[in-house]
């Protein structure tokens, strides 16, 4: 087994460790347990997606959608063009938020009561407020939200409306911005600190001849914040592709729930998308709308105030995912900086960025299951076997994340988690070497954003190391991936050799704000950490099976690398 992908199980020749692996037997989690239960079984997911499919390619679906996904087009240009009083600037957030009152107005129809209300005022006739049903009225709030009135015969109905608007500049021509936004392909890998996992299940239409607009497609996708402990979104939607001038274009989201209504719906994507102009210099100015209706109750505590904040799957989000994609993008046809092996460096920390991203969300494809050892319920680990994968070594590979939540400021976690000569202060296996960076490629404006190589100095006994890591950062949270690899791997790559026959093994951090500078809290803002970290199990001999040497292998590892990093940004124990 190649020692860079080998779980350190010579943490357990302690007398310490000793002890605890005598008493871990009991603490096995039994191979049907999961982390996070699904409301349904991926039998029933299929059997829903199967059935949209079928359903899209009906005439009469057909003509529904569209006629949806036009108004939604119409509504989103309007959203994105309109300032006051359809948006208003919030003082405490330092942000643009949603007229609650001003968008229901425009855009949603009177609900039955209030119609009643209305008719009874133009006929001069009494108001008896009692005999109104309230079921579905919904009441405004000075931050764009909105919170459902208490139902009388029922619990109060779980949406709450999550909006925000963004603009930036990106570094792609109009035309090629949405025909990526319309290939679920390249749009997954472009949004892959976003997008989980995307389909298509229908297309109800193609399009001109040579170009999207037009298009209208039905979507099923999975949206995620980077850590296990926060569920997915799910969503079911169409997308629609409209160009409004010669250079000008607007791409919508809006979910079906009005053609193919759906009781336990989790989010419902109100018009969300993006209108895009070109620019005289070739590139797009890109105004990007969220609007969202979200059932955020089973949110995790720690998450509760980043995720009620809006920010976590904000426009900010997209569109800074957006910018600097189109960045690494121009940075791949600079022949400046990639010359010699830099072209095939770039793809391989790309793999290793998507690998990351995948493994660290709570999509429905990943089985999470919590650790069996008391008070550790919030590490999650998941096993997984390659047999055919050039690309990931071959054998059983374990999975282990958790999230914690650090007093500091998330820069400042980023910028010691990704120093390159810092990493032995962190780093079990690297813990007491010398290590440096050696090389480092820019990616982007921001120059936080770089791909590096790391070595790791040798001493008797041990040879050296070499990772690979990617650094990257944007209003909306830091992520730091990094994968170990061979020296003559590392060699071939920079001798501009095959990326893809690399084989990774992809670990990582994301460091996010905790939410209380963005709703406007007074004091010390802190960093939601999510720690993930990926490696061969040589103690596995099938993937359901989670022997006791590794149960306290990883509950070693998650927790001296927390006390490490607590201690290295000045928190005390």
């Amino acid at each position: 087994m190649d020692d860079n992908h080998r779980l350190i199980f010579e943490l357990n020749d302690s007398p310490e460790m000793k002890t605890t692996l005598a008493n871990s037997e009991e603490f096995m989690a039994p191979s049907n347990s999961t982390a996070l239960e699904n409301a349904f079984p991926k039998e029933i997911h299929r059997a829903s997606d199967l059935l949209m499919s079928v359903s899209v390619h009906a005439d009469t679906y057909k003509t529904k959608i569209i006629n949806l996904s036009v108004a939604a087009m119409e509504e989103l240009e309007q959203m994105a063009l309109e300032q006051e009083p359809l948006w208003l600037f919030n003082v405490d957030r330092r942000a643009e938020v949603l007229n609650a009152v001003e968008y229901k107005n425009r855009f949603e129809p009177l609900d039955a009561a209030l119609e009643e209300i209305i008719g009874m005022i133009k006929m001069g006739r009494p108001i008896e407020l009692a005999s109104f049903n309230y079921t579905n009225a919904k009441v405004p709030h000075d931050n764009g939200s909105e919170s459902s009135l208490p139902m009388e015969n029922g619990p109060t109905p779980p949406l709450e409306t999550e909006a925000s608007r963004a603009s930036g500049v990106v570094f792609m021509n109009p035309i090629d911005l949405v025909n990526m936004f319309m290939d679920v392909d390249q749009w997954s890998i472009v949004f892959t600190n976003i997008v989980s996992k995307a389909t298509v299940l229908g297309v109800v239409t193609k399009g001109e001849l040579g170009n999207p607009n037009g298009a209208v497609q039905v979507m099923k996708a999975e949206f995620h914040v980077p850590s296990p402990l926060v569920q997915t979104r799910e969503i079911y939607f169409a997308r629609y592709s409209r160009r409004l001038s010669l250079n000008s274009w607007i791409v919508v989201d809006v979910s079906l729930e009005s053609i193919f209504p759906n009781p336990m719906i989790k989010c419902r994507r109100r018009p969300s998308g993006c209108l895009i102009r070109g620019t005289p210099d070739g590139f797009s100015k890109v105004t990007w709308v969220e609007n969202n209706e979200v059932d955020n109750r089973s949110v995790q505590t720690m998450f509760s105030r980043l995720i009620s904040s809006g920010s976590a799957f904000g426009a900010n989000r997209w569109l800074t995912t957006l910018e600097r994609q189109c960045d690494r993008l121009a940075i791949h046809l600079d022949d400046r900086v990639t010359r010699g092996g830099a072209t095939s460096l770039l793809k391989l920390a790309e793999r290793m960025v998507r690998c990351f991203n995948w493994n660290v969300s709570a999509s429905t494809e990943n089985p999470w299951r919590p650790l069996t050892v008391p008070g550790a319920e919030d590490i999650l680990v998941r096993t997984s076997c390659n047999l055919d994968d050039p690309g990931t070594p071959r054998g059983v590979a374990i999975t282990f994340a958790t999230s914690v939540w650090l007093p500091v400021p998330p820069e400042n976690v980023f910028d010691f988690l990704c120093c390159g000569k810092c990493r032995s202060q962190w780093d079990i296996l690297t813990s007491g070497r010398v290590t440096r960076e050696i090389l480092s490629i820019p990616t982007g404006r921001d120059p936080a954003n770089t791909i590096s190589l790391v070595m790791v100095e040798p001493v008797p006994s041990k040879m050296t190391m070499l990772y690979v890591q990617e650094s990257f950062s944007d209003s909306t949270g830091y992520y730091i991936a990094y994968a170990p690899v061979d020296i003559l791997a590392t060699n071939s790559i920079l001798d501009s050799g095959d990326p893809d026959r690399v084989e990774l093994l992809a670990s990582g951090f994301s460091v996010l704000p905790d939410g209380r500078s963005i709703v406007g809290e007074n004091g010390t803002s802190g960093s939601l950490l999510t720690l993930l970290f990926q490696t061969l199990d040589e103690h596995i001999s099938t993937p359901e099976y989670l022997p006791s040497v590794s149960v306290v292998t990883i509950y070693r590892v998650i927790t001296e690398t927390v006390s490490r990093i607590k201690g290295c940004v000045g928190i005390q124990a």
